[in-house]
């Protein structure tokens, strides 16, 4: 085998190693029942929503997602579309070091309907600190259809730029599996 043939082998390999390494920390969860195809473009939750509310980020750090959104979107050709005429809505939550903010952040994109503390335990069992998650939120029923989450550990010994490539690769990571990509 020529040497350019053994690199280029090599090469497959190891962006298929880190592929994998990257999705594995993923995990989603979907609504089997609802219509994923009839998907025609996104919104995200407007500055003074009640999701502003939830978790206090700076604009900086709010822009920093939503650019990261908007391009995973856009690579699925979902074209951004005012909020209220949206099909859907793409909402963020960082997870810091305190849950709690999760479980008000769970209840306003109704995660879990009527959960008690119980089922919220169940809910967030897999979420720690240092995590992104992102709900599709139907924008008529008010009520996420897909779940995903990943661990996303900013530093602020990294530039904006390193900081800024996690970022992007965790969102592109939690939507790798949106049953309408």
């Amino acid at each position: 085998m020529p040497l350019s043939h053994f690199y280029k082998n090599t090469l497959t390999l190891l962006s298929a190693l880190l592929v994998a390494a990257c999705t594995s920390n993923t995990k989603f969860n979907y609504d089997v029942k609802y219509d994923f195809a009839n998907i025609s473009n996104y919104s995200i939750y407007p500055r003074g929503s009640k999701f502003n509310d939830i978790q206090h980020l700076s604009d900086y750090q709010r822009n920093r997602f939503e650019i990261a959104i908007e391009q995973a979107m856009e690579q699925r050709n979902y074209p951004y579309q005012n909020y209220l005429q949206a099909d859907i809505v793409v909402s963020y939550f960082l997870v810091k070091q305190s849950l709690q903010e999760l479980k008000v952040y769970n209840k306003a994109v109704k995660a879990c309907i009527a959960c008690g503390e119980a089922e919220q335990q169940q809910l967030n069992k897999d979420i720690k600190s240092s995590m992104l998650i992102i709900d599709i939120v139907d924008n008529k029923k008010k009520r996420s259809v897909y779940r995903s989450f990943a661990k996303l550990k900013l530093s602020a010994e990294n530039n904006s730029e390193e900081n800024q490539d996690l970022i992007d690769q965790a969102i592109e990571n939690i939507l790798i599996n949106f049953p309408a990509s």
